[in-house]
């Protein structure tokens, strides 16, 4: 799996990153995950999981909406928001923030994307 830049994306949220993880076909790797956040071993399979079957979606997204090539997918919690960018076949970038933060989340997909993780 490709370097994920951690320190960019950390400039970039203001302090409100919560964990990254850079994922392909076969795993999925934590590569920075704040104190006050704390892994769940089982859940993050699951994630990695969920991940690959988005990118099993890929086309049909693309087909349906039919405005380009599909880049990121976000989902927002009480608690997180979660951003998945895929960045080639099964392989991308899964980045979470603190809700409420003020993040230019287009900008964080973009670093996501860049990586080429």
């Amino acid at each position: 799996m490709s370097t994920v830049p951690v320190e960019t994306l950390k400039m970039a949220t203001n302090g409100s990153l919560r964990a990254v993880a850079a994922y392909d076909r076969d795993g999925i790797e934590v590569v920075f995950e704040r104190d006050d956040v704390v892994q769940k071993e089982t859940a993050i399979d699951r994630i990695h999981e969920e991940l690959v079957l988005q990118e099993i979606g890929r086309e049909y997204l693309e087909n349906l909406f039919r405005v380009g090539r599909w880049h990121c997918t976000m989902h927002r919690f009480e608690q997180a928001i979660c951003l998945h960018a895929a960045n080639g076949e099964y392989s991308g970038v899964f980045v979470s923030v603190d809700t409420g933060a003020d993040v230019n989340l287009e900008r964080v997909a973009d670093i996501c994307h860049e990586s080429g993780a």
